[in-house]
């Protein structure tokens, strides 16, 4: 297959930016873009890209209708609860993608373009969360759409020419997700977030800058990344930054738009062995739902025609994939850890002798 030019330059180092780093770095280091000042969206191009990734069409007048909506709703909630006061040219946009340009940019309103913006973004969040209540259809529905979306898009990337060796779709089963719960410290199902896995490994680390560069373009928008729930011992940006020749007079100017937040002790996987490497995020990735939608039901017009799923992604380079499977990396190794943490949880709790048995009046 022939492949088009601008993939074959985006299937390389030499076609990711700065931009698309600042984004990288936000997928690595579970940040949120609600901490961030300003976009690095600076073309109508990149803003329709943007929009389509967050399964908005900037060609719809429906979906143009539904982003005026979301911008209406954010002017009303920050002048009732925060007395902000908007100019005409935000509030009424003569297209809402002049908004992201502005918030892109350095005129005197990007920065109150920003916050009309962050605050669309939770509002469109919270309008799917209630649409999904409303939605007479099964959780499994839903799932295999997630897992459609991410299936095709991955295959299309493989089919034209991206190093990756090797993908796998999963599904955690019924056992698994009550081991699960039973070894986590907070029992609650919600906060598993690897219902539904993707595994993508490829030729070599370098290979996952620009796979992952394409993936944040055209199917997880890494606005919506799980803040606090990445995971990153493979990538060094900064090492990845000098290596591309559009930028190495740059790095020491490098924006730092938002806080990078640690992972606190309880979110983090304590089965994992200490050597075991890996690229791990999550998304709250974007579905358009609108043939399940009611039209006769006036009460859903205002909640939009999308809902939300989590997914989980794991990315490897080809050595580093074969490291994790030997010794105490191998994911049998993990599981019997995981194991043992449950016959320990079950059976004595947490209180534990200082001669490390059971506690007394602990034992069931």
């Amino acid at each position: 297959m022939t492949v088009d030019a601008s993939l074959q330059k985006l299937l390389s180092l030499e076609g990711v930016s700065l931009d698309d780093i600042e984004a990288l770095r936000l997928i690595l280091h579970g940040g949120s873009i609600i901490d961030w000042y300003q976009l690095n969206l600076h073309s109508s191009e990149a803003v329709s890209r943007f929009l389509r990734v967050n399964c908005h069409d900037p060609t719809s007048p429906r979906d143009q209708n539904r982003l005026r909506q979301l911008l209406g709703k954010a002017v009303v909630y920050l002048e009732n609860n925060f007395r902000y006061h908007f100019p005409p040219a935000l509030v009424n946009p003569q297209n809402v993608e002049e908004l992201f340009l502005i918030a892109s940019g350095t005129s005197e309103f990007q920065n109150l373009a920003c916050i009309l913006l962050k605050v669309m973004q939770i509002l469109n969040h919270v309008d799917a969360g209630e649409l999904r209540t409303h939605l007479s259809v099964s959780e499994d529905v839903l799932l295999r759409r997630a897992e459609d979306a991410v299936n095709r898009t991955v295959t299309r990337l493989r089919n034209d020419g991206a190093p990756i060796v090797s993908y796998q779709a999963s599904r955690k089963s019924r056992d698994s997700l009550i081991t699960k719960l039973l070894a986590k410290k907070t029992t609650v199902a919600a906060q598993v977030f690897d219902l539904l896995r993707f595994r993508i490994i490829t030729k070599t680390p370098q290979d996952l800058v620009p796979v992952l560069s394409y993936l944040k373009d055209e199917l997880l928008p890494f606005n919506y990344v799980v803040p606090g729930q990445s995971r990153n011992e493979i990538l060094k940006l900064h090492d990845v930054l000098r290596s591309l020749p559009s930028m190495r007079d740059e790095v020491h100017v490098t924006p730092h738009r938002f806080q990078i937040e640690d992972v606190s002790e309880e979110e983090e996987n304590r089965f994992s062995a200490a050597n075991y490497r890996m690229i791990n995020f999550v998304v709250d990735l974007p579905l358009r739902v609108d043939d399940l939608i009611d039209p006769d039901d006036p009460s859903l017009s205002a909640l939009g025609f999308l809902v939300f799923y989590v997914v989980e992604f794991q990315m490897f380079d080809e050595r580093t994939n074969d490291e994790n499977q030997q010794g105490d990396s191998s994911h049998e190794s993990y599981k019997d850890r995981q194991r043992w943490e449950v016959i320990r949880r079950l059976v004595y709790g947490s209180q534990l002798s200082d001669a490390g048995g059971p506690a007394r009046g602990r034992t069931p």
